[in-house]
């Protein structure tokens, strides 16, 4: 008879999968996506502001916003120095 067969295995379509084998979570992925879109942006955003912001540094006009954006940027880089300096020492 077929029909036991076929049960079983839509059965095993929705059976717990063991635990050692790794699990994908969509939810993760989509959070990983989201905060590198921002990342990306906000990286894009300190980068214009500095550089092209009312002329840059040159024009002399927007010079508050692109000095604004050039610390915040100075102090990411220094931030992320640090914490890499910091791994390599724990090694």
């Amino acid at each position: 008879m077929r029909t036991p067969k076929l049960w079983k295995s839509w059965v095993a379509l929705f059976a717990e999968e063991s635990p050692e084998e790794p699990r994908f979570d969509p939810v993760h992925l989509a959070v990983v996506l989201v905060v590198c879109q921002a990342a990306v942006g906000a990286l894009f955003w300190l980068l214009w502001t500095a550089m092209v912001y009312e002329g840059g540094f040159c024009a002399g006009e927007g010079w508050f916003g692109n000095a604004l954006a050039l610390i915040i940027l100075a102090v990411i880089v220094e931030a992320l120095r640090r914490a890499d300096r910091r791994a390599r020492k724990a090694k």
